[in-house]
């Protein structure tokens, strides 16, 4: 039996023009560099290393446009609340499985990610990895009525915890993506919740669907991911500083805006903050059981009940 979906079957031709433009996922504008920090479990707007805005609610809409593959970072020490160090060691591609090729030899924890000590159960504090994982995506907020009708975007830098995590009713992005995936549909194509896990000590995030986007929503989602700037958003990228040996973090803003180097460097930092990271199972080939397969329409009514 045939598991394509049919929730974009009935839709007019030229929504179905502008869906066939989305890109398939790994798995803004003007003003300057936007974010959404999850500091203390609170969601808050950030522009140019200003916060601006501190939302009450603990969910919010978007459209998830964007996402990096899976990344590692490692922190020298521990983490520091308002301090902008860069990450000592990191790879921007997990997949790669070393360290990326912009870190200094001297400062490769070790020749393969698999075999570093610093991703040892352990290394960090309690029993976490000091090595961890993260995820960029770069979301369209939706407004106060749920609907998508700014072309903002804001970069939201996930923890580990956020990424990962197989309960059907608590998903990570990971998990989220994947059941979307068993749909034949995009992340981009739909609307998503983002709350946090009230039951987590920890900033946790976990995503549900709400709806398909409309036509005008899907006419903006396309229009971004055309953009380079948001392609440079989700990017992680370390350069050296000026003048000096010393690397920084750093993330290109769009023009004519300067790199915000001491902004990006505390971005990374701040997904850095220690939490307890979830177990990641390694896949096994041709053993593994196919994912089940879900109506996206039922699983809406499923989440609401």
């Amino acid at each position: 039996m045939s598991t394509q979906i049919t929730l974009f079957e009935n839709m007019p031709d030229d929504y179905k023009e502008l869906l066939a433009q989305l890109e398939p996922e790994n798995v803004a504008n003007s003003g300057g560099m936007r974010r959404l920090s999850i500091r203390g479990g609170v969601f808050r707007k950030v522009v140019n290393g200003n916060e601006i805005a501190e939302l009450e609610e603990r969910s919010l809409k978007a459209v998830i446009v964007k996402t990096s593959p899976i990344s590692r970072t490692y922190y020298e020490g521990q983490y520091v609340a308002g301090q902008n160090n860069p990450p000592k060691c990191w790879s921007a591609d997990t997949t790669k499985g070393v360290p990326s090729e912009d870190v200094l030899v001297t400062d490769r924890q070790s020749a393969s990610c698999f075999d570093c000590k610093q991703n040892i159960k352990g290394s960090g504090q309690g029993e976490s990895r000091a090595c961890r994982f993260q995820q960029r995506i770069a979301v369209l907020l939706a407004d106060q009525d749920g609907v998508i009708r700014s072309n903002e975007i804001y970069l939201l830098i996930l923890p580990a915890t956020s990424v990962f995590g197989d309960d059907k009713k608590k998903m990570g992005l990971q998990s989220y993506a994947k059941l979307l995936n068993t749909q034949n549909a995009y992340l981009a194509s739909i609307v998503t919740e983002i709350r946090f896990d009230t039951d987590s000590s920890t900033p946790k995030l976990l995503f549900k669907p709400e709806r398909v986007v409309s036509k005008e929503e899907l006419a903006l989602v396309v229009n971004a991911q055309k953009d380079p700037d948001v392609q440079k958003l989700v990017t992680m990228s370390v350069k050296p500083k000026e003048d000096t040996g010393t690397k920084q973090l750093t993330n290109d803003t769009v023009s004519p805006l300067p790199p915000a180097v001491e902004e990006s460097a505390g971005v990374e930092a701040e997904a850095n903050e220690i939490v307890a990271e979830p177990t990641v199972k390694k896949s096994k080939k041709n053993t593994e059981t196919p994912p089940e397969q879900v109506d996206l329409a039922n699983l809406l009514d499923e989440f609401d009940d």
